[in-house]
């Protein structure tokens, strides 16, 4: 496999899907307005939050034992429906019994009627993941790219046909996403019948979950680090902040194209590749080397325009943004190089060196949040994240270089006294 044209294919869809939720954004966010786009957010973080806490890492655990040649696609797909169906009845129930009070007290803004049809999201959420993450498990990027696109096409022609209709609202804008990850999942679901129709290893549920728990614990907490700010800023400061700051990360978020592209072609391939530890360091360190020094160059283009270009796309009323969105951008820049790291660290089986980190960053986060957003608003919430962000990735490039070093030294032969890191989590 030619890595670098992977990792390229992959950033062009990235940059493709990037640009349609871009000009996407830029839709709903000039006619629903600052207030309407944190109510918007703030609906939206129901199905995400959903997604983060219930997926069970399911997707991390089909890339991982797919691409080390174990796993049974058959069994597997089987296994998706059955658990989708089973979380979503769970949670529509629990909606379903909840009190409007309630659910405007952990979602403000947001009456029961919209929860309850945000929540049809979280479903297809998982079975879009599921699947797609299957094929990137097979290694068949190309398939796995040209898949991805469904959801950003259908979602920007949506919304489209609502802006040109006048029919933007904010259960039209969720309407929208949740076509498109109908049509993800049922692309994937067709695709995954063609490259991967058999049964092919020997699949063990039980030891597939917990793999995939271990995973699973990362990324809630890190999903708990990209949207805590959001949640205090909504907590704190009331919808229109929200809105400003919901627009500021979903902005920052773009400069991750890059890294999002390469970590998800280095997980899998670390998982392939985790036997040769000098190969594997080589590759990891030239990828998150380009990462950083191409989101940096990004970061610093976007810090220079954005005063004028924010106000112009998205109208002045979002003036708000900017200052948010420049503080951001360093956190966003080290989280990118981390990424790559992290992966590889996933990829090899050292979960816990993840989870040890996503701690370390929720912990800042909210300390810093609740110190910084009282006094500086937006910008608090900003500085916080970009705070955590630099902190954690420190931590954890540290403990990469100690394990990789095991590995080298065990590859060699040689004796170390850092043993414990060498077997990984299995």
């Amino acid at each position: 496999m030619n890595l670098s044209a992977t990792i390229g294919a992959t950033v062009a869809r990235q940059i493709l899907s990037g640009s349609l939720y871009f000009a996407g954004m830029c839709i709903t966010a000039r006619l629903l307005g600052p207030a309407g786009n944190g109510v918007l957010a703030t609906a939206m973080l129901l199905p995400q939050a959903l997604y983060a806490f219930l997926n069970l890492g399911m997707g991390a655990s089909h890339v991982y034992h797919l691409s080390s040649g174990s796993g049974n696609p058959r069994q597997m797909r089987a296994a998706n429906w059955l658990l989708a169906a089973l979380l979503w009845v769970v949670v529509a129930l629990v909606l379903a019994a909840g009190s409007e009070q309630r659910i405007a007290r952990y979602l403000p803004g947001i009456h029961k009627g919209l929860a309850l049809y945000a929540s049809l999201l979280f479903p297809l959420l998982l079975l879009a993941g599921w699947s797609s993450s299957m094929i990137r498990g097979q290694r068949d990027y190309h398939t796995y790219n040209r898949t991805l696109l469904i959801h950003p096409f259908i979602f920007f022609a949506a919304v489209a046909l609502l802006g040109l209709t006048g029919s933007v609202s904010v259960a039209a804008v969720v309407t929208c996403h949740i076509i498109g990850q109908l049509s993800l999942w049922l692309m994937s679901e067709a695709r995954l019948g063609k490259i991967a129709p058999g049964a092919t290893g020997q699949y063990r549920l039980r030891a597939a979950v917990a793999f995939g728990l271990r995973a699973h614990v990362s990324n809630v907490i890190t999903f708990l680090n990209y949207r805590l700010a959001l949640y205090l800023v909504s907590f704190m400061l009331g919808a229109t902040a929200t809105g400003f700051y919901a627009l500021a990360v979903q902005l920052a978020e773009m400069l991750w194209l890059f890294s999002g592209a390469a970590s998800s072609i280095v997980y899998p391939e670390s998982a392939a590749n985790s036997r040769s530890p000098e190969a594997l360091e080589a590759m990891v360190t030239k990828v998150a080397r380009l990462v950083v020094q191409v989101t940096l160059a990004g970061a610093l283009a976007a810090a220079a325009i954005s005063s004028f270009a924010i106000p112009l796309a998205f109208g002045k009323d979002f003036r708000g943004s900017v200052a948010p969105f420049i503080i951001l951008l360093p956190g966003i820049v080290t989280w990118s190089y981390m990424s790559i790291i992290s992966n590889a660290l996933a990829g090899m089986g050292f979960q816990r060196v993840n989870i040890q980190g996503a701690i370390l960053c929720l912990v800042i986060n909210a300390i810093c949040g609740v110190l910084a957003i009282p006094v500086m608003g937006t910008s608090g919430a900003a500085l916080a994240s970009t705070v955590a962000f630099s902190i954690t990735a420190l931590y954890t490039v540290v403990m990469y270089r100690k394990i990789m070093a095991a590995k080298r030294a065990e590859a060699s032969g040689a004796r170390t006294d850092v043993e414990t890191f060498v077997d990984g989590d299995e």
